[in-house]
């Protein structure tokens, strides 16, 4: 019996350890560029390895400090297909 629940055990810890590894994959390998100071372009891509960051600007806006910023949603995008990274918000200068 104990040896069936180690197996058993060790099984469940290497299928979540692979599943752990498969969705960090390869986005989470480089850094989103900084678009900070670049003057807000409508889109921006770095690549990296077999695919790249894709940013595109949303909308800019001036803060209450008088400074203008840029909303950009963010794309991994490789042969596998897209993966959404969310929202980022740099300072246009």
């Amino acid at each position: 019996m104990a040896v069936r629940r180690t197996a058993k055990v060790v099984s469940v810890l290497a299928l979540g350890g692979a599943l752990t590894l498969g969705l960090a994959g390869t986005a989470s390998a480089a850094p989103i560029a900084d678009l900070t100071g670049l003057g807000c372009p409508d889109s921006y891509t770095n690549f990296y390895g077999n695919g790249g960051f894709v940013q595109t600007l949303s909308y800019t806006y001036t803060g209450g400090n008088g400074y203008r910023y840029g909303h950009y949603n963010v794309v991994f995008r490789n042969n596998f297909g897209n993966t959404n990274e969310g929202s980022r918000e740099y300072r246009c200068y």
